[in-house]
């Protein structure tokens, strides 16, 4: 890597960025991100309602209907402030919009193609490894159900459900680590479908995994710099993530530009090396 590649002050010129462009239209990038705090709290009522009711089936599956649709709403905005962080960052005169991104600028067929493609590709790559831990998690539920079963009867817990205690714990550890590191390589999808909307769907995945090699540490120390404010959205129950998601977002989508361009930078100076290599000579004998 390039020695003037300094991580440390790139991170911090990209945070100050950021922030100035967030407060530059701070009411608008509060809107881009209220749809996925809301949909968080109206989960949270659901489930409350469902806990209330268990027995009901309607309400089971009203709360499956919901989940699939919150699912998607969250995807949609999710991409779409993707998409606005990088214009806003870009460019000083534009402003976040959500009204005018979510219903007019990202739903036109060119934009949902590319929208939806992107997140069915993310989706595609990381579903296998997010399965692996929801197995380690039920077998670990599981060697739970079984230990509390033996001391409720007064019986020996077997030695087998320690060892598929053991089993469920590691699996989840395991298979959360790889998902993560999965989940880095293919964490700037979204801002490479805005910057190039005319890749195809593996072509996404490659791109994303291209530039993110050699940076997965340097992100996800990144996300670490922002735990002070992850942690006070925690204690004010999501109600701080209104000026932290958009603040991540954006800090995000100015890493993404950084990684882009050095590597635009770097393929023109192969082509620049490459055409002023001194080409042999061959001498023809002469007849």
């Amino acid at each position: 890597m390039d020695e003037s590649y300094d991580r440390k002050t790139i991170r911090k010129k990209l945070k100050q960025k950021a922030k100035t462009t967030l407060h530059r239209d701070l009411w608008g990038n509060v809107g881009l991100t209220a749809p996925i705090i809301l949909i968080f709290y109206l989960e949270v009522f659901v489930s409350y309602v469902a806990d209330e009711h268990s027995s009901s089936t309607a309400l089971a599956i009203t709360n499956l209907v919901v989940a699939i649709v919150a699912i998607l709403i969250i995807a949609y905005t999710q991409y779409v402030q993707s998409y606005q962080s990088l214009k806003q960052l870009r460019d000083d005169s534009e402003l976040a919009q959500p009204m005018q991104s979510w219903f007019k600028t990202y739903l036109t067929k060119h934009w949902q193609r590319t929208l939806w493609l992107s997140v069915w590709m993310v989706t595609l790559f990381l579903i296998g490894w997010g399965a692996l831990v929801f197995v380690g998690q039920l077998v670990t539920q599981a060697s739970f159900l079984l230990i509390i079963i033996s001391s409720l009867t007064y019986t020996p817990v077997p030695s087998f459900v320690y060892w598929l205690l053991t089993l469920g714990i590691t699996l989840i550890v395991v298979f959360a680590v790889i998902y993560l590191l999965k989940l880095y390589k293919y964490i700037l999808v979204p801002f490479i479908g805005y910057n190039e909307p005319s890749l195809k769907g593996f072509q996404l995945i490659a791109k994303s995994r291209q530039l993110m090699v050699g940076h997965r540490w340097e992100i996800f120390v990144m996300h670490l710099s922002f735990f002070w404010w992850v942690l006070l959205t925690v204690v004010t129950l999501g109600l701080a993530g209104f000026y932290t998601i958009p603040y991540m977002v954006l800090t995000l989508a100015g890493y993404f530009d950084t990684l882009n361009d050095a590597q635009k930078q770097q393929a023109e100076l192969e082509i620049q090396k490459d055409n002023n290599k001194v080409q042999p000579v061959v001498l023809q004998p002469s007849n």
